[in-house]
């Protein structure tokens, strides 16, 4: 069930959201704390093209505007506002990734003097079959939107629409209307956001999920959402005694473990493990874990990349990549009862009490899932030493956690500009664009710096800010906000909603890649072919040495694609329609070809 170098167990990000045979996505719903818009575009393709994140096709801006041209506008993410990763790559493609993402500013709460987090890491998709039929699929991870390496955990559960409600789906509901409330009017994909989350708020209360048959019955706990909270305080998980207690948690709170490790809670035999991040260890030096087994993974595993942090912890300026565990799991055994506990919720006193946060409970048998039988999955079944990818410590040797560093202190920074008012216009001049950025300054602004997504010029954070003669494709509501804190620089992706957009600019983003006649070969071909890896590889023959088409004699076999197409999958002949909506010149489509394609659309009835 949890053995890493299991391939039924191990599964990629993008193979877990894939469509199932026969199907296409037909909307989606996502939530993650930081996010990578790169790793957004990768799972556009998985969902679009249904091909792994690690496809060779995410090289390819014809095989990705493909995707994106299917997804865009199905797609919505909502997370923390200030935890966008600056792509390392940024491109015209990138502006189509804006119609998804949604920032959520929670509000600074005093009890724990800082900004609590948006932590869920979740999915809900909805699946739709050649005869109409749905299929939806609910998703509950640690991981977060990131090509970090780090162990996950995710379960999904598929289900189907029934004629009566189901009580199981109302907690989710109830998380889907907290997230509605997060939508925010100005920005430009405001109405296609709130009608998608309102049909799945509507729709779900008949769809019943089906956990897998090792598992009696599934809960969802959604936390920190205001009405329809669970709190996870009162839960058994913290205020019950048990057998078997084994907790996974990358970041930890002193107090909250040493809660775990009351002897009050112990019944005959009780048995403890805590899995944890070395870091983490100062937490729980003062005895906090004495009960506990508290094993790390070895050091000479952790050589993964965590490109961003999670929001409680994790330094990032300065260090190399790493990898480590980042999956959070909670094992209760109490007799014969066992409960399974995963989701986004690490042991800390901020996701119980003030972060938003999802857990998925799963309920089974002692005889299918123990704290041995989970230990023999992820240290191995003997538990060699050699083999085990992580060693047991002893947490009282370690020193005291050290004051806030100023990553933290950027990272904070970084998330009360997020919540000023700001606001953004672009208006022409000639056939450029001057943008005026209005910001209501709530603080100081030293150390700050802003600039469009796609240009390389910048300005300080000032209450205006004016970044004139940018091209269409450098307008976009993704800007990069830079702060520097005690020598710490950091740069986040932040959303800033903009007024004025050009209505051409996807026009404009679909010619940065279909330029010329060549390309929209190329773009024909590949929506045209079987398969869509193979269709690439094909191209890139096609294509030769120098990467170049003879246009002219391409022709003829893209008119052979289409007769194929329009026997075999006449839905791939309607993807096109998209192409020669937008681009309009005779150089890149010809004129030929616009007839031609138009008898195969009178005759398949495509619109």
């Amino acid at each position: 069930m949890f053995k890493p170098d299991s391939a039924k167990d191990r599964i990629n990000y993008g193979e877990v959201l894939m469509p199932p045979a026969g199907f296409h996505l037909e909307r989606a719903a996502a939530t993650t704390y930081s996010m990578d818009l790169e790793t957004l575009t990768a799972v556009s393709l998985s969902l679009g093209l249904i091909e792994d994140t690690d496809s060779e096709l995410i090289t390819n801006p014809v095989s990705m505007l493909n995707a994106l041209q299917k997804v865009s506008d199905r797609i919505t993410v909502f997370c923390e506002a200030g935890q966008i990763k600056k792509p390392s790559k940024a491109n015209a493609l990138c502006l189509m990734l804006e119609k998804m993402v949604v920032p959520v500013k929670l509000p600074y709460d005093k009890k724990i003097k800082r900004y609590p987090a948006f932590h869920p890491k979740m999915w809900l998709l909805e699946y739709a079959g050649h005869e109409g039929e749905k299929i939806y699929r609910f998703v509950v991870m640690s991981r977060n939107m990131t090509f970090d390496h780090s162990w996950d955990i995710a379960c999904a559960m598929e289900g189907t629409s029934g004629e009566s409600s189901n009580e199981k789906t109302e907690p989710i509901i109830d998380f889907l209307r907290f997230l509605k409330k997060q939508l925010n009017r100005e920005y430009v994909n405001y109405k296609r956001q709130k009608k998608d989350l309102s049909y799945f708020i509507k729709t779900l209360s008949s769809v019943r999920f089906a956990a897998d048959d090792r598992f009696t019955e599934y809960d969802v706990f959604p936390m920190g959402i205001g009405a329809g909270s669970y709190n996870m305080a009162d839960d058994e998980l913290y205020t019950g005694n048990f057998h078997e207690l084994i907790v996974m948690s990358p970041f930890l709170a002193g107090s909250v473990i040493s809660g775990l490790n009351d002897d009050r809670k112990n019944l005959k035999g009780t048995r403890r493990v805590l899995i944890t991040r070395r870091s983490e260890l100062p937490k729980i030096a003062g005895g906090q874990a004495s009960n506990f087994d508290v094993y790390v993974m070895k050091d000479d595993i952790i050589d993964g990349e965590g490109a961003i942090s999670d929001g409680e912890a994790s330094p990032e300026a300065g260090e190399p990549d790493r990898q480590d565990i980042h999956a959070k799991l909670f094992i209760r055994r109490k007799y014969g009862d066992v409960d399974l506990y995963l989701g986004s919720m690490n042991v800390s006193f901020a996701a119980i009490n003030s972060n938003v946060e999802l857990v998925l409970r799963l309920r089974t048998k002692n005889r299918i899932l123990n704290g041995d039988k989970f230990l023999d999955d992820i240290m191995g079944g003997n538990r060699d030493p050699k083999k085990n990818p992580f060693e047991l410590v002893h947490p009282e040797k370690e020193k005291k956690p050290e004051a806030a560093d100023a990553q933290d202190l950027a990272e904070q920074l970084i998330k009360k500009i997020c919540r000023w008012k700001m606001n953004s216009a672009a208006s022409p001049d000639g056939d450029r664009y001057n943008l005026t950025v209005s910001v209501a300054a709530e603080g100081k602004t030293e150390g700050a710096v802003i600039r469009p997504l796609l240009s390389s010029k910048e300005s300080a954070l000032l209450p205006r800010v004016e970044f004139r003669s940018l091209g269409a494709l450098q307008l976009s509501e993704f800007y990069v906000l830079s702060v520097t804190v005690s020598g710490c620089i950091l740069e986040r992706v932040i959303m800033i909603p903009t007024s004025g957009l050009p209505q051409d600019r996807e026009a404009e983003i679909v010619k940065s890649v279909i330029k010329d006649k060549k390309s929209f070969i190329e773009y024909v071909s590949f929506v045209l072919g079987e398969d869509y890896v193979q269709s690439f590889l094909e191209n890139k023959k096609s294509a030769g040495g120098n990467n170049t088409w003879d246009a002219d004699r391409a022709m003829p076999a893209v008119y052979e694609k289409m007769l194929k197409a329009a026997l075999s999958d006449p839905d791939r002949l309607s993807e096109i329609r998209y192409i020669t909506k937008i681009v309009r010149e005779e150089d890149i489509i010809p004129e030929e070809f616009r007839e031609m394609y138009q008898v195969f659309c009178d005759t398949l009835g495509i619109k």
